[in-house]
């Protein structure tokens, strides 16, 4: 069921994402020249000849995960309670799932189904939630190429709630280590009143933890740019915030564009071009900014020296 090195890069290329493999874990190019490790539950500790292999390769900043204890506090969400019932959510959601779990019914889901059925649940969850869209989720072609490769992995599986037999909601899990991971969680709106995803994300937890090789559920990361309805909503579904470490190393070139003014100075020019990512900077790179301030003071043991290829920025 786990995830083997072959299948891990034949997963992510499918998204149409670059991907290379370390001596801890994995690099993937979430963004343009943004690279970050992953699975986002293994405790990196970046050595030097892998930051040289990823600026090479057009990185110009490095995130991964840490132990809590060395790098600036973040959290992942998860659950891990393998009693997990009705009993675990917060009073509303327990009564959203009760009242719907009937109407809405849960089970699993081929990928040559989701491949016909998922692509329009993704465009308009992008166009409700104005996000910029990802074209492997709302390219009709892409989308399905990437539900041909998902339906060869093992490791990758999909759960959906249908009302009246139509697919009303869905997620995609994948396994990797004991981790058992959320992705794709999406619903159709005009099915809202239903709370679909309080249903799919309830009874999908639970039966993700019935297994034995499964020790944890998580639904990703805290993400830089706040989401509070979101974090409300993985609350109020019984997750809990597991404390993690997250650490940033920038290419010794693109430092000063991190700094106080080049980053005003960079924002300011995206505003024009574009406005959104202008936003995503702001955010990234005050976080590299307070990184360095903790680094510089020592705090989360912190190193106080650059390394070789770009410091690790605490």
């Amino acid at each position: 069921m786990d995830a083997n090195s072959q299948d891990y890069l034949r997963f992510v290329k499918a998204q149409g994402t670059r991907i290379v493999e370390g001596k801890s874990c994995y690099w993937i190019e979430k963004r343009s020249h943004l690279w970050e490790s992953a699975p986002a539950h293994r405790r990196v500790h970046l050595p030097e000849d892998e930051a040289a292999m990823l600026f090479r390769l057009g990185a110009i900043a490095i995130r991964y995960t840490c132990d809590a204890d060395e790098g600036t506090s973040t959290c992942q969400y998860i659950w891990d309670d393998k009693t997990f019932g009705l009993k675990s959510l917060h009073k509303d959601a327990r009564r959203n799932v009760r009242k719907n779990i009937d109407a809405c019914k849960f089970k699993s889901i081929d990928f040559e189904f989701l491949a016909r059925e998922g692509w329009s649940i993704n465009r308009t969850v992008f166009e409700r939630q104005d996000r910029e869209e990802e074209e492997f989720q709302t390219d009709p072609a892409k989308w399905n190429a990437y539900m041909k490769v998902c339906e060869t992995l093992p490791f990758v599986e999909a759960y959906g709630v249908f009302i009246e037999d139509r697919l009303c909601a869905y997620s995609l899990v994948i396994f990797c280590d004991d981790y058992c991971y959320t992705m794709h969680p999406y619903a159709r709106a005009e099915y809202f009143k239903f709370y679909p995803m309080n249903v799919l994300i309830y009874l999908l937890v639970k039966t993700m933890l019935e297994r034995p090789g499964v020790r944890c559920v998580s639904y990703g990361m805290q993400s830089y740019t706040p989401r509070p309805t979101l974090e409300r909503f993985k609350i109020a579904m019984g997750c809990r915030q597991d404390p993690i470490g997250m650490r940033i190393a920038v290419h010794p070139l693109a430092r000063p564009l991190f700094s106080a003014s080049g980053a005003w100075l960079a924002e300011h020019a995206l505003r024009f071009v574009r406005p959104r990512l202008a936003s995503q900077f702001s955010i990234f790179s005050q976080a590299v900014q307070n990184q360095a301030r903790g680094s510089a003071t020592g705090d989360s043991g912190a190193e106080t020296e650059p390394r070789a290829f770009g410091a690790d920025i605490q």
